[in-house]
This record gives structure tokens, sequence and C-alpha cells, in this order.
């Protein structure tokens, strides 16, 4: 009962969403209707996690459609820009918790997992597993963060950047390929991505499983309808907003100002180095903006898929940030600790 009423608040958010034309009305409506719903009942809403797993098997599939063999040649050719991409983001998020360390009480490990743009649900786990952190105070920062990135990202890509042309890349061929076994491989890629537990594994298992089997048979995949990815990000909508508890804002003195300040220059940043992007390589703006944008890799792709940016290229910036912080970063962040924490 408590999961339906939560899903009857995330679709009237993206419906009023959708009526005033915001961007990503259906993941955004969603987060913004539930997050506020539960501040208000005072109590968090219910969504479960295997349902916003299973929304994000389509949106995989959908992401690692437009991929072919020409696609992952210009990914390898762009592999030094995504390491500098990479780079330049962190430092970004480290220049951003010493700040925050500096101004507040914030010890300083909670401030380098709670500025550093990861995912969400990512740096809470890690912030988990390193137990000199305070796991609430990386939760508002990392929410905060995530709320700023997924709302100022699409408008940006929406509203101001420059819409993309046709494309090799957007050009939509008659499908080839079967839709049952299209899910079939989705559906496996998300297990084996699980299994070998890779990072948002219902997500990216299905994008390269998909991408894996168009190359290999050189098919064209099915569409998936509109309706039904609608319907995904509705769940990814409700899963996000139902994490977040707008309650614990006021617990912390002081974070506000600098956390805007820090979202703003990670901002700033990540729009300089799509601009850099873009002029040396052949993707375009917006494909560059949403390649170094700080957001999650499904927010992100959501918005690369309604703008039609090259999702596949997107991915490839986007996991390369996400690797480097969950299989990387811990060790940074403890080495800058014990150096430089008091």
């Amino acid at each position: 009962m408590q999961v339906l009423f939560t899903l009857v608040v995330g679709i009237c958010g993206g419906f009023i969403l959708s009526i005033v034309n915001a961007p990503l009305p259906w993941t955004l409506g969603p987060v913004l209707a539930v997050s506020l719903t539960s501040l208000l009942l005072k109590r968090q809403l219910i969504w479960p996690l295997f349902l916003r797993n299973i929304a994000l098997i389509p949106l995989g599939y959908s992401m690692g459609r437009p991929f072919t063999v020409e696609t992952g040649h210009a990914i390898l050719s762009q592999l030094p820009f995504m390491l500098m991409a990479t780079f330049v983001t962190i430092c970004a998020g480290l220049f951003s918790a010493w700040l925050m360390y500096r101004r507040t009480d914030i010890d300083l490990s909670s401030c380098l997992l709670g500025c550093v743009p990861g995912g969400l649900s990512q740096m809470v786990i890690l912030a988990a597993e390193l137990k000199e952190t305070d796991l609430t105070a990386v939760t508002i920062m990392q929410t905060l963060r995530m709320l700023s990135v997924v709302f100022v990202i699409p408008f940006l890509a929406i509203h101001v950047l420059p819409a993309e042309g046709a494309s090799a890349h957007l050009i939509e061929n008659e499908p080839t390929g079967d839709i049952l076994m299209y899910a079939i491989v989705a559906v496996a890629g998300a297990v084996i991505g699980r299994l070998i537990k890779l990072p948002t594994a219902n997500l990216l298992g299905p994008l390269l499983a998909t991408a894996l089997y168009i190359v290999s048979f050189g098919h064209t995949a099915p569409i998936i309808p509109q309706h039904y990815l609608y319907a995904a990000q509705v769940c990814v909508g409700s899963y996000i907003g139902s994490s977040i508890d707008l309650r614990k804002i006021r617990e912390y003195n002081g974070m506000g100002p600098v956390l805007l300040g820090s979202v703003l220059l990670v901002l700033a940043v990540s729009m300089v180095m799509g601009c850099v992007i873009a002029f040396c390589t052949p993707s375009s703006i917006t494909t560059s903006f949403l390649s170094t944008a700080p957001g999650g890799l499904a927010e992100m792709g959501i918005t690369a898929l309604t703008v039609g940016a090259d999702s596949s290229t997107m991915t490839a910036y986007q996991l390369t940030r996400l690797l480097f912080i969950m299989l990387i970063f811990p060790y940074v962040a403890r080495f800058i600790r014990r150096r430089f924490g008091k």
C-alpha cells in the first residue's frame, strides 16, 4: 500500500512537470514530488530497490542501442580526454572538500566523500565502509549536490545548449533484431553485471551487453516505446526521491553556502571541460557537457536519451570517472586524511 502511494505521488509529480514543459519531467517530477511529500508528512516514503533495478534495464538497453564499431573506435580515440576530464573534475571536488573542511566542523574524510562528484549511492556506500566518516554528513552533501545537478544539467542541456543535429548515431534504421532476443540479452547483462559487481550493474550490464551483441551480429536493435521509458523513469525518480531526507538539511550549520559554492565550481569546471572536449573531438557540445557533468550515470543517461546526445560517448566518460572514484578514490581519501587531517 505504501509503495502504491509513492507511485501515485511520483506519477503526479511527473504529470505536473510535463504540463509545464520542465526538463526530464518523468524523472525529476517523481524526485521532487516524493522528497517534498516525505518532508511534509515527516516520514520517508518507500520505493523498493528491486523496482528501480528492474527499471534500469530498459534504460540501459536504450543507451546501448546506438553503439556501433565506429562508435567504439571513436571512444578509444578519446581515452586521453576521458582521463583528463576525470582528473580535472576530481581535483575540483577535492578543492571543494578542502573549503568545506576549513569552513565547517565536519571531518576531512566526510568532506572528501561528500564533495567529490560520484553517484549518491556509491559515495554513501563508501562512507559506510570508511568508519571514520560521518555518514549523515556525506548523505546530506551528496543529496544536495545530486539535487542541484539533476535539475540544473537537464535544464542547460535541453534549453540552453544547442540542439543536436542529425548524426549517425541518431538515424533510426529499420530494426533487424528480435526484440525477445534483445530482452534476453539485456536481462542477462544485468545478471552478469551484478555477479561481477559492476558499478550500477542493472544499467551498465544491459548497456554493455546490448552494445556487444550489436557489434557482434551487426543487427539494428528495436526501439522501446516511449511510454515504457517514461514508466522506467518514474521508477528511478521515485527511488531517488524516497532516498532523500530533506529534514536532515538543518542539522549542519554553515554547510549550505559552501556546498552551493562547490556545486557551482564543479559545474563551471565541467562546462569548461565540455567546451574543450567539443573543440578537440568530433563530439557536440551537448554530448561533451553531459560526458563531463558531475551527475549520476542514470540521470545523465536519461538526459542524453531525451536530447539525442551520443549516449555511448557519454557513458564512456561517466564510467571512467565512476570507476576511478569506486576503485581508486578510497585510497586517495585515506592518504589525504592521514597526511592533512587533524
